[in-house]
């Protein structure tokens, strides 16, 4: 899902503070793309007059100003009489308040001389909130994702769309005014968003802002062309090429013009691209329900405090904590995605992970894993300045440094008398070396489902508080309640609760309107247990199902009558339900990449389905399209997406995956056949097996597994030997310890045929 943020209401004077979402109670006033008016959770219709309603939009639009009678009389009923327009004045102000529900407060506050919008009313108008989340989406220094993808949602179309009121020349003066102010605003926020996916090399989402940017400015030829780019790069060659067209024609109608130069020579480059016979016909390409990230304030705050501390100069750790599917990982990583739209940040992610292998020290390997991709992008010599014993002690985790470094000569065996002093001491100066080196920027360290980590991992964590102090390091974690970790000021810890029904309320609203938002609460909140990700399957099974259908001919989506959800809607069956609505050959895949890891590639799909390359490229472009898998990214930076950009222009075929979530994955996972699944894992193996392959540093711990899923024990003995010893000589016992367990299960399995010399070496290492 897209990192929507969270709707704000218009600050009070002098407050600085993010103030909470409106709720579905009170007076609810849109008039972005129409004028809607609804009063706890009902339309009101009644109202006496189009002036009536526009009466009430004006106030709306200016809450918290005073106007003179004499003003609002001469701007809605010029054509009569001071007196008759001061009474006609007075009476649509009484019609506002008998228009709205029994016991209703009015809200409009009025003295002899002049009339307000009560500005301490419950009220909500998205105008305001519009023009607050777009204000709060360019402050601090750059852009924040949260408020813009509000201010995003929130313009459903121009102010008063359709309205007319005949005989009103100033307050039609007024509407053109401000419907043209509030364009320029909504355009200027979306050419932030394509900007921003654009470099992240999420060139999907960048494609659907780029669709509603060129909508706000059909004539303008430089959104077509990010438009026309962004469709080539997200494999849509024939609708960058008809969007082209589009252009060309409506130039020549509209203004008897041709398109620039550069817009031309776009549509050339475009032509000599290698068009794929299999492309499909360009057809309007539907991006599922963007699902917005709401009622999530606090916990944002929280990470904004600690950031601001780390970039006073002091290393920070901040673990937000809570129970699996209440959005830990999502939240995260829309924080850092503002995060590195503001300013230059580096972004290192790793790891722990479910029906997956042991690995020593597993998130820190793949921190530093990305560390040295990173470094072989960015820099000719990496890690120039990190002395060469340094580098040797790190390629213990991060053994593809020697093929970076050709002049590392191997570590000695880490002994019990320094202990991992060495290594860590190594982890910490190649980290801070980051913060250091050419273009010094703040790191973070992004380190997902901690709990699930080994002891060795933590205790590296606990080193790196005490070594980086004084760089601007911060560390942010998830981890299910309870995780053991160091006190201090330097630890802070955000605690996330499942969503109030009013957040539910939010999401509803922003899909499908205030018409329809009850039905789909309703549906929403059945079982969901306030989990975002419950409440996000369940709108990706609505999608599946064509019970949410777009909007035609405007943005949003409608919920088709007696939509319903499959029965016991667990998230295991939800998951069942959207993969028994896919062809059998992406079926498949799904079930492969399930079995492969926690992330997976198309080789080892093609290689492991035995199927043609041009089928895993369709399969997996289907299963990105139904939210199930994504793009694995290890690192990131400021701006730094350009080499997938690259990767996206050369196919699918490119880059890592991974399911959206590891509870998806495991819906999957368990889905499967237990038989078919042990099939997979030796299917896999075989391909891990082949001399040269070296998928990731832990390749042992990787055969292990897959070994003994595929019950094939002489194997699973031998390879968890290997794993154990290497997590010995790591010093990590706990790992070394499952590993012996699982050898001391294939042994029991084997009998009579393990060989006594496998034997006496695993109750070596039992000892």
């Amino acid at each position: 899902m897209v990192e929507a943020g969270p709707v704000s209401r218009r600050r009070a004077a002098g407050e600085t503070r993010e103030a909470p979402a409106a709720e579905a109670g009170g007076l609810r006033v849109r008039l972005l793309g129409g004028c809607e008016v609804w009063c706890d959770g009902r339309p009101v219709e009644r109202f006496e007059s189009q002036k009536v309603r526009a009466l009430l939009a004006y106030l709306a639009c200016h809450h918290g100003r005073t106007f003179t009678r004499d003003h609002l009389a001469g701007l809605f009923w010029p054509e009569r009489d001071p007196e008759a327009a001061r009474h006609a004045l007075r009476q649509a102000a009484y019609n506002l308040k008998s228009t709205l529900p029994p016991g209703t407060r009015s809200p409009v506050l009025g003295s002899y001389n002049s009339l307000q919008l009560d500005p301490g009313a419950d009220i909500w108008v998205d105008v305001a909130v519009f023009e607050e989340a777009v204000r709060l989406g360019r402050s601090r220094g750059g852009i924040d994702l949260h408020h813009l993808t509000t201010a995003a949602q929130l313009y459903r179309g121009e102010l008063l769309s359709g309205f007319f009121l005949r005989d009103c020349e100033a307050f039609e003066e007024w509407l053109v005014a401000e419907q043209e102010r509030l364009r320029e605003t909504a355009v200027d926020a979306l050419r932030l968003l394509v900007e921003h996916y654009r470099l992240r090399g999420e060139h999907r989402f960048g494609l659907y802002y780029a669709r509603r940017l060129v909508a706000l400015e059909p004539l303008s030829e430089e959104p077509r062309r990010d438009l026309m780019r962004l469709a080539l790069l997200a494999g849509r060659r024939s609708f960058a090429l008809v969007e082209y067209e589009k252009l060309r024609v409506m130039l020549r109608d509209e203004l008897g013009v041709e398109p620039l130069q550069e817009t031309r020579s776009l549509y050339d480059s475009i032509l000599r691209e290698k068009s794929d016979p299999g492309e499909p016909a360009p057809e309007v390409e539907v991006l599922g329900p963007l699902v917005p990230l709401v009622g999530r304030e606090a916990a944002l705050a929280a990470l904004r405090e600690s950031w601001r501390q780390v970039l006073g100069g002091r290393v920070g750790m901040v673990l937000v904590e809570g129970k699996d599917g209440l959005g830990k990982t999502r939240l995260v990583k829309s924080f850092l995605g503002s995060l590195t739209a503001e300013r230059h940040v580096r972004v290192l992610k790793g790891g722990s992970h479910e029906l997956a292998p042991p690995v020593a020290y597993g998130p820190i390997r793949e921190i530093i894993a990305g560390a040295v991709a990173e470094e072989a992008q960015l820099s000719a010599v990496p890690f120039a300045g990190v002395p060469v014993e340094v580098l040797a002690e790190l390629a213990r985790l991060a053994p593809e440094i020697r093929e970076l470094r050709a002049d590392l000569a191997p570590p000695g065996p880490l002994t019990d008398d320094a202990g991992r002093e060495p290594l860590f001491a190594a982890i910490a100066c190649c980290l801070g070396a980051l913060c250091r080196g050419a273009g010094p920027a703040p790191l973070v360290l992004f380190l997902d489902d901690l709990h699930l980590a080994d002891r060795s991992s933590l205790d590296v964590l606990e080193y790196l508080l005490a070594r980086l102090d004084g760089l601007p390091v911060w560390i942010v974690a998830t981890a299910r309640p309870g995780l053991p970790l160091p006190d201090g000021e330097a630890v802070c810890r955000v605690a996330l609760e499942p969503l109030p029904s009013t957040a539910v309320h939010e999401i509803a609203t922003a899909l499908v309107g205030e018409g329809e938002a009850p039905g789909l609460v309703s549906l929403l909140e059945e079982r969901s247990g306030g989990l975002p990700l419950a409440v996000t399957e369940r709108i990706n099974a609505l999608w599946d199902d064509g019970a949410l259908a777009p909007r035609e001919g405007e943005e949003g989506w409608v919920l088709q009558q007696g939509s319903t959800l499959p029965e016991g809607d667990d998230l295991d069956t939800l998951c069942a339900a959207r993969l028994a609505r896919l062809p059998s050959s992406v079926r498949r895949l799904a079930y492969l990449a399930a079995v492969a890891g926690p992330t997976f590639d198309t080789e080892l799909l093609a290689r492991g389905g035995d199927e043609h390359a041009a089928v895993v490229d369709i399969g997996l472009e289907i299963l990105l399209k139904r939210w199930l898998v994504r793009r694995h990214v290890p690192w990131w930076e400021s701006g730094g997406r350009q080499r997938d950009a690259v990767l996206w222009t050369q196919g699918t075929r490119r880059g890592g995956f991974e399911f959206v979530h590891p509870r998806v994955r495991a819906a999957v996972y368990r889905h499967l056949n237990p038989l078919r699944r042990q099939i997979l894992h030796g299917e896999i193996l075989v391909i891990l097996e082949e001399p040269g392959r070296e998928p990731s540093g832990h390749l042992r711990d990787l055969l292990a597994w897959h070994a003994a899923a595929a019950g094939q024990w002489e194997k699973a003995l031998a390879w968890s030997l290997e794993a154990a010893e290497e997590a010995r000589a790591l010093l990590a016992p706990d790992v070394a310890f499952r590993w012996i367990r699982q050898a001391e299960y294939a042994l029991a399995r084997l009998g009579d045929k393990a060989g006594p010399e496998v034997r006496t070496r695993l109750r070596a290492l039992a000892g």
